[in-house]
């Protein structure tokens, strides 16, 4: 059985993806900030 997967559809899933990584390096950059700045008032 072949699998009847539009086009859209995987651009769809490269563009959730690609997102969730954007959202991912944001949130780690942010985490790290946040992790100096309490490393340096200790």
């Amino acid at each position: 059985m072949i699998p009847n997967t539009s086009p859209f559809e995987y651009l769809l899933a490269y563009a959730i993806v690609f997102m969730a990584g954007i959202l991912t390096t944001i949130a780690l950059r942010k985490y790290t900030e946040w992790v100096h700045r309490n490393i340096q008032h200790v």
